[in-house]
């Protein structure tokens, strides 16, 4: 399949999964709370749902990769998306509201493991760390596009969902088409090669943990710390998500940047960037300046970084990228679960300056790993 044409059908996907049924909601946090009061504890555990089922998704990914092909999962995906956008438009209570973030994250946990199975099985092998990256990178474009939407509607946040709903089914009508209807299905491997991968995952899996836990914050409560800040300027609430998607293009190039430096060297510029943009919100968050480039640091690092863990998991599953795929971005999501609640707790009891200021010291700690080649 023409690289070109697997990016434009899989990067709407994932704009979609991740950027409008999925990050959303930290982004729309200060304006379902006026029409469902929440404690912050409240809104950190439904944040946490949607990491929940993601994970739920991303191991039953795995788990079928070799029974069911890809785009039969993908086509799942989106039908998820689609439904759980709606229950979070009409939703009236937390309980409900937290059934429509679950859905909408089970969305996200069967959209990221079939493309790499599908670019493994489909595209060249010169172009396949580049087609990964920017297929992922669909994440940054549905970021800044529900920043734009919420901007054009000010507070109407139920509104804003049912357009979401109705783009998911567009992209899935469009993924329905263009995705090959045969291959792409996983093949058994030999317990002992199998073995010597998992071995060699264990930094990638430790590291994807506490970079989940460092980001939750920011992915939940940057927005509200932000809006509620006195003498700060409005535009700088209403612009935060959009500078994150819009500077997430640059994680695009993450597999260029791989090509030409290697995993490692990738690894380590994004790790520091990403907590970079934690310490400048926790330290000066009245600043303009940083509240500029924090969210432009955080866009473009975490975008790079979810990239590299792609290239980093498929390099050491070679036999099997949907594992390769799946385990660094399951370990991230179980990182953000774990870290949504702990950021209500430590945000109720302590402050968001804190709260950032924590998350950037846990996002330093991972440069310790280190990529082991095969």
């Amino acid at each position: 399949m023409n690289a070109n044409k697997l990016i434009l059908a899989g990067l709407p996907m994932i704009a979609v999964t991740y950027g409008l049924s999925r990050f959303s909601y930290g982004l729309m946090l200060p304006y379902i709370n006026e029409a469902i009061n929440m404690t912050q504890s409240t809104s950190g555990i439904i944040s946490s749902m949607s990491y929940v089922a993601y994970c739920i998704a991303i191991v039953a990914a795995m788990m079928f990769s070799g029974r069911v092909t890809s785009r039969l999962m993908l086509m799942a995906a989106g039908l998820l998306s689609i439904i759980g956008l709606g229950v979070i438009s009409v939703s009236l209570t937390p309980i409900g509201l937290g059934a429509g973030i679950f859905l909408a994250g089970m969305s996200t946990g069967l959209s990221s493991p079939p493309y790499a199975s599908i670019v493994n099985a489909t595209v060249e092998a010169r172009e396949q760390n580049q087609a990964n990256a920017w297929i992922n990178s669909g994440t940054s474009i549905g970021t800044a596009f529900t920043g734009a939407i919420v901007i054009m509607m000010v507070d109407s946040w139920r509104e804003t969902y049912v357009i979401f709903m109705v783009i998911a089914m567009v992209v899935l009508a469009a993924n329905y088409k263009v995705l090959p209807h045969k291959s792409t299905i996983e093949k058994k491997r030999s317990a002992g090669f199998v073995k010597q991968e998992w071995k060699q995952s264990l930094q990638l899996i430790l590291a994807s943990l506490l970079l989940g836990i460092s980001s939750a914050a920011y992915w939940t409560f940057s927005r509200d710390f932000i809006v509620n800040l006195e003498g700060v300027p409005a535009y700088l609430g209403d612009w935060l998500w959009i500078i994150i998607g819009l500077s997430g293009l640059l994680g695009g190039t993450a597999g260029i940047f791989i090509n030409w430096f290697g995993i490692g060297s990738a690894f380590r510029l994004s790790v520091v960037t990403l907590s970079t943009a934690s310490l400048l919100l926790g330290s000066s968050p009245g600043s303009p300046v940083v509240g500029f480039l924090s969210p432009f640091l955080f866009g473009s690092s975490y975008v790079f970084i979810t990239g590299v863990l792609i290239v980093w998991g498929v390099s050491v599953f070679r036999t099997n990228p949907s594992i390769g795929l799946g385990l660094p971005f399951l370990m991230l999501a179980l990182g953000q679960a774990a870290g949504s609640i702990f950021s209500g707790i430590v945000a109720g009891s302590f402050g968001y300056h804190t709260l950032f200021l924590a998350a950037s010291v846990i996002g330093y700690a991972t440069i310790i790993f280190k990529y082991q080649s095969q």
